[in-house]
């Protein structure tokens, strides 16, 4: 780790590289690549997982299939997105570093990162810093890292009694780009009343976003019909996504509400009405 950032001090214009799944996209697109690439692929420091009682650690280099294989129940939300996360050979290559590190707007595991808190690890030669992952994404494709900072690792905390799960749309059940992608965790506490929520989404805006309001407007409830009802509907009023050649901006709205309805009957037993075809 220490020579790959004495190496990019060195040649501050090279771009870090692992899977180069994103590099391949981008030369079929004839984007111009950068002017060197400092390979982090055989750096079995990014490559360590650890599973620990009250977090889960992943190295910036654990292959998506890696991942997918490990995890067990640890995380629903991130198993469950692994599994419909391109297709199996580019998981055998892709990293969940490069995909943090891509910044896409409609990046699949991003919006489940944002439901579940992770942490992000980022070393340089100044130092290590911690980045919430709600601060991680500035803009379209940018992020907070600095130039000569790395991604190194993933920390994803255990809360018990945590419910999540994880939702993707697409026109093609896998290996296809999300029309909307979403992530969704709830703890109650024993009176059945909302102590924590997450709803976050990729798809709806130029970076993956939590809907804020209503994960405010859930706490201290006590979780039934009612206020599930209430919550999609505010939900479908939270964002204002683009029309484009895979949806219209309405249908996103409408996918946001009834995804998170599904997560409320499928994951904590309410009886939600869908909605959209989600």
């Amino acid at each position: 780790l220490a020579e790959a950032l004495r190496l990019k001090a060195a040649q501050p214009q090279a771009s870090w590289i692992a899977g180069a799944t994103d590099l391949g996209v981008g030369l079929s697109q004839h984007r111009p690549p950068a002017p060197a690439y400092i390979a982090l692929d055989r750096m079995s420091e990014l490559q360590r997982l650890q599973l620990e009682a009250e977090q889960t650690i992943i190295g910036a280099g654990v292959s998506l299939r890696q991942l997918e294989l490990s995890l067990g129940d640890a995380h629903p939300a991130l198993t469950q997105m692994l599994s419909v996360f391109a297709a199996r050979q580019v998981r055998e290559r892709a990293t969940l570093g490069g995909n943090l590190g891509t910044a896409s707007p409609i990046g699949d595991l991003l919006p489940v990162l944002l439901a579940l808190d992770a942490r992000l690890e980022c070393h340089s030669l100044r130092g290590v810093r911690q980045i919430e992952v709600a601060e991680f994404f500035n803009g379209y494709r940018q992020t907070a890292l600095a130039e000569d900072e790395l991604l190194a690792r993933v920390r994803l905390p255990r809360p018990p009694g945590l419910i999540s799960a994880s939702y993707k749309v697409s026109k093609r059940p896998s290996d296809d780009i999300s029309i909307v992608a979403a992530a969704f965790a709830l703890r109650l506490d024993d009176q059945g009343r909302v102590v924590h929520a997450r709803l976050a989404y990729g798809g709806v805006a130029a970076t993956p976003v939590r809907a804020l309001a209503v994960e405010q407007s859930l706490l201290g409830q006590r979780l039934d019909e009612t206020l599930a009802q209430a919550a999609m509907t505010a939900v479908r009023e939270s964002f204002e996504p683009l029309n484009d050649q895979r949806a219209s901006a309405d249908y996103r709205r409408s996918l946001c509400a009834s995804l998170f309805g599904r997560f409320l009957a499928e994951s904590c037993g309410l009886a939600t009405p869908l909605g959209a075809d989600a």
